[in-house]
């Protein structure tokens, strides 16, 4: 396992590269995506304003990631009904924005920051990079009887963490609406650099599903691109395991 890597810069944060070729992808400091959650009680906005400012001291560029949107599909999972999941997905959503403007302002960014840096529906729909390696994520690997597995024993994963019997959480049914939240995300994850047209760039959220370390390890090249990274920064706040998206504010 590699060491996990103290970050002089924001003391209360630490970083540990999944594999060692996102050890390598780290150590060029280029450009980070911070992956941040709706419905996950691990981001505060005193959570959020330190990842802004341990990105702004680290690293050459940064942006943030929302999947606001793709919230829905969990909700949808857990038992809402289309209309309602959509409507509690972005009512979320602008809350979590809010708290973002808050803390990019916080470090010294101006209102109109918040439309560059944030990566989210809105933008993402018109991202030709990003539309490419979603139609590859639903399609063409999802046909590979190893990744739709992989994808489906993560939503189980998820969901037996949000819905009282597990019986309801091995639903498959739920398992496949579940893994659109999931495949809402893997482009960041396979190739965020092409998404915010950087040369390279690392991924950083506070834990990582046991299928996204595989496909990281196992299937660079295929899935994974070869200038992307992960890394786990749990910093000073316990990390929600399991709990994807949370459940703390996902009851009715």
């Amino acid at each position: 396992m590699l060491s996990r890597v103290e970050l002089t810069a924001c003391p209360v944060m630490t970083a540990q590269p999944v594999t060692s070729t996102c050890s390598d992808l780290f150590a060029t400091r280029s450009h980070v995506v911070l992956g941040i959650s709706p419905f996950n009680s691990h981001f505060s906005e005193e959570r959020i304003s330190a990842l802004i400012h341990w990105a702004q001291s680290e690293f050459g560029a940064f942006h943030l990631y929302i999947p606001d949107e793709p919230s829905r599909f969990t909700l949808e999972a857990v038992g809402y009904s289309p209309d309602r999941a959509r409507k509690k997905a972005r009512r979320q959503a602008r809350w979590l924005f809010n708290k973002v403007r808050r803390a990019l302002q916080s470090n010294g960014f101006p209102e109109p920051a918040f439309d560059s840096l944030v990566l989210r529906s809105e933008n993402l729909a018109g991202n030709e990079a990003y539309r490419d390696l979603l139609g590859q994520a639903e399609t063409q690997l999802w046909s590979k009887v190893w990744f739709r597995e992989g994808c489906l024993k993560t939503s189980n994963w998820v969901l037996s963490n949000l819905v009282a019997d597990e019986t309801d959480a091995s639903c498959p049914d739920r398992l496949t609406l579940a893994a659109r939240y999931f495949q809402a995300e893997l482009p960041l994850f396979m190739n965020s650099a092409a998404i915010t047209g950087m040369p390279r760039s690392v991924f950083a959220y506070h834990q990582c599903p046991q299928f996204l370390r595989q496909i990281l390890a196992e299937h660079r090249g295929e899935v994974i691109n070869s200038e992307q990274g992960f890394l786990i920064v749990p910093g000073d706040v316990a990390p929600d395991v399991g709990k994807h998206p949370g459940d703390r504010e996902i009851e009715a």
